[in-house]
């Protein structure tokens, strides 16, 4: 495994922007069977493979553009750039019946976009959190359609075992099992949950709330921290945790034969280090590094480190 240290002295370089423009990027809604689905994309087509980007849990589109905007200023743009808003994020507005919300259902979903809709053989998958989650389940059920996944602090061992049995497993992730306690607590009245979130922030203390997911939570920008409030959405949380269910990585994982790169960042309270050298029992091919200096949102916190760790500052077709 490589340990990246930093290889900028800046932290969090970039702001999210959700102008879809400035990035050359066109918006579209695709009509799901989990309803409508926003997706940003690049306007033309380069090749048959898209770069699929898949954000994690509180989080949208708008999550990808520092990364993109690294891979700019690198000399190397993204290109075939799909970036979906899940169901349930964004805009995005998910489903009305819960029990519709599968890890099956949202992997066709993703697939329909990028296939049926924009017309992509295959797909080289970046996700973030529970879309890296997704990103492997594609890849495990999908295998001739999907290039490679790159995965950036990945849902895997630890979080699973949260969600089965929150009270045995607390010590492996316990920010995220007693995140998942509060949600659950606050999902039958969903505004209460947003309610709950805008109060903090008008009282100033959204930055502290949020700073378990970031290594400097001062030094990232307002843009971040408001999207992030913006996006929590309890019900939606759940449901994607509740979507885990009885789910055999390990087994699942094993099948995988594509590329395979994995980050994570040196002080991600959500993905323990275990993880990350985990995914090499499944999945031996994998190329893993740490990068330092680093929280849950790597490709926000060091996106041209992210880059790098990713494989996605060299050529790929």
């Amino acid at each position: 495994m490589t340990d990246l240290d930093t290889a900028s002295p800046q932290y969090a370089p970039f702001g999210l922007v959700d102008d879809a423009a400035s990035l050359q990027l066109v918006p579209l809604t695709v009509d799901t069977p989990l309803g409508p689905v926003r997706v940003h994309h690049s306007p033309t087509k380069s090749g048959s493979t898209a770069t699929l980007l898949l954000h994690g849990a509180a989080g949208s589109w708008t999550t990808w553009t520092p990364l993109l905007e690294a891979a700019v200023a690198a000399g190397r743009p993204l290109t075939d750039v799909v970036a979906i808003d899940l169901p349930g994020w964004g805009a995005s507005p998910g489903p009305r019946i819960r029990s519709q919300l599968t890890l099956d259902a949202l992997a066709d979903v993703v697939w329909q976009v990028v296939h049926t809709r924009l017309g992509y053989d295959r797909a080289d998958i970046t996700g973030h959190s529970l879309g890296a989650f997704i990103a492997l389940h594609l890849a495990a059920t999908r295998p001739g359609n999907v290039e490679a996944v790159r995965l950036i602090s990945a849902t895997a061992f630890s979080v699973l075992a949260s969600v089965e049995h929150p009270v045995r497993s607390f010590s492996a992730v316990p920010g995220f099992t007693m995140l998942l306690a509060v949600f659950r607590a606050l999902r039958m009245g969903d505004d209460r949950g947003i309610g709950l979130v805008q109060a903090v922030r008008r009282r100033g203390l959204l930055r502290l709330a949020v700073s378990p997911l970031f290594r400097h939570p001062l030094r990232v920008p307002r843009s971040v921290i408001d999207a992030l409030a913006d996006e929590v959405r309890p019900d939606s949380f759940v449901r994607a945790a509740d979507a885990t269910r009885g789910y055999d990585a390990a087994r699942r994982w094993r099948g995988i034969r594509c590329s395979v790169w994995a980050v994570r960042g040196d002080t991600d309270s959500f993905v323990p280090y275990r993880d990350l050298t985990g995914l090499l029992g499944a999945m031996p091919q994998a190329t893993l590094a740490e990068i330092g200096d680093c929280g849950h949102f790597a490709h926000v916190e060091r996106p041209h480190e992210t880059l790098e760790a990713l494989g996605l500052t060299a050529a790929r077709r």
